[in-house]
């Protein structure tokens, strides 16, 4: 189990935003409008002229909110102007007032030029520093081209209610972390078993967390719990990443401008069941169907065509003899997973409802060659319920079977130890069957 790390950032007033700062007095940092201007001070191999791949140090860091990733424009010293950009360089280092940065594009050999890039707008100056250092401290780990995709849950007081002044921190944090390229926010498809294990219980489960993770493409779940002590507030931000370290960063604020949100419960605290892992391995088990005859043949053009005279054309002309699934998917609660080059594929899933789609279009062969894709309106398309009440590993066995008039899609589920069927259903049917092998279209 991976141990999490603390941060400690004790804070008064900070404010994010700055007019005039210098890392020397020969290398101005500058704010202008939403625009900070500094400036590269030399070349990592001392180049007078540097050309794509070469790094520089420039005199602006993690003052001024730049992070590793960022992308820095650069513009000839004498361009006062700014009208026409030189290059680019990526931000490789990062340090308190100075950053070391790659050059990635030019259109001209680069000296000691001007770098800019948009400043980071904050909403709340005192929560401002404890956010920017926990955004700092996800994107570290990582290299500087990598996109990170976060999900920003919720923040709760201590006593596990979410509160107005919660809400401000949350809203902190989405304020801060979007205005960076590199990170993007999850989407609203991850698993809602998640909501159950509150930021205290992380370093108890994170293991479990990171399965989550995993299943959801996430790459960091980011939480938090304050409390008032005396006139301070203690603030502790919690990250939990799928692949590397786990962190708690702490925050100190003043707490007369945040004691009435404080106070203000908008949700209060109710314990939600903790679900369990299960391993289920994803089966797909295709139906060649092989013509016998032109007969044959024609009964699956026919029904294939529907009185399309367009299609039927085509399907004449193109002499098959074999109909097989081609692009076969199955999307479990939101995630597609594409069976392209295999039959099996074994995903986590955890106790509780999951949405389960399979689709796939319908290949013509000649013999081994590949002759076409029949259109979308011929694909095949099923939804079901799939209910998992015990911790057990299953099976699930997805039989395509692309001729018409048949049972397309059929589903068996079975637990890995005892061959017992699991309850699936089929949406939108509501009753539960006991046991349900085969789904109708």
């Amino acid at each position: 189990m991976k141990a999490i790390l603390a941060f400690i950032i004790c804070i008064s007033v900070l404010v994010p935003g700055y007019s005039c700062l210098a890392a020397n007095p020969d290398s101005p940092v500058a704010t202008t409008g939403n625009i900070v201007a500094g400036v590269i001070t030399d070349s990592l191999e001392g180049k007078f002229k540097m050309l794509i791949g070469d790094k520089a140090f420039t005199n602006i860091g993690a003052n001024v909110g730049i992070i590793k990733g960022d992308i820095l424009t650069v513009y000839f010293k004498a361009d006062t102007m700014r009208s026409d950009p030189i290059g680019k360089c990526a931000v490789v280092e990062i340090y308190d007032t100075r950053s070391v940065c790659q050059i990635i594009e030019m259109t001209r050999e680069i000296g000691k030029d001007v770098v800019t890039i948009a400043k980071l707008a904050s909403d709340d100056a005192l929560l401002y520093p404890g956010v920017f250092t926990l955004l700092s401290k996800i994107v570290e780990p990582y290299p500087p081209e990598k996109k990170v995709k976060v999900y920003v849950y919720q923040i709760f007081d201590e006593k596990n209610n979410i509160t107005e002044f919660s809400q401000r921190i949350r809203k902190e944090i989405i304020k801060v972390f979007s205005q960076k390229k590199r990170m993007q926010p999850a989407s609203r498809l991850i698993s809602p078993a998640l909501g159950a294990y509150l930021p205290g219980e992380y370093d108890e489960y994170n293991k479990t967390i990171e399965e989550y993770l995993k299943k959801d493409n996430v790459d960091v779940i980011i939480s938090g719990t304050y409390k008032i002590v005396g006139d301070k507030v203690q603030i502790s931000y919690y990250k939990i990443d799928k692949t590397y370290e786990d962190i708690v960063v702490d925050s100190v604020v003043p707490a007369q401008p945040y004691t009435a949100m404080a106070a203000k419960v908008v949700v209060p605290y109710q314990e939600r069941k903790k679900e369990q892992i299960v391993k289920c391995d994803l089966i797909f088990k295709p139906v060649l169907y092989r013509a016998q005859s032109r007969d044959e043949r024609n009964t699956v053009l026919s029904d294939e065509t529907r009185g399309n005279p367009v299609l039927e054309y085509t399907l004449k002309r193109s002499e098959f003899n074999i109909m097989v699934p081609v692009n076969f998917t199955v999307t479990i609660d939101g995630n597609p997973i594409k069976f392209d080059k295999f039959t099996e594929f074994s995903v986590p899933l955890t106790t509780g409802e999951h949405t389960i789609t399979v689709s796939y279009s319908k290949g013509l062969y000649m013999n081994d060659t590949f002759l076409m894709t029949l259109p979308a309106s011929n694909a095949v398309k099923k939804t079901a319920i799939l209910q998992i009440e015990n911790p057990d590993d299953l099976v699930m066995e997805i039989e395509a079977n692309p001729l018409p008039k048949r049972e397309n899609i059929v589903f068996h589920v079975y637990r890995k130890s005892t061959r017992t069927s699991t309850i699936v259903k089929p949406v939108p049917l509501k009753e539960t069957r006991v046991p349900i092998e085969v789904f109708k279209d």
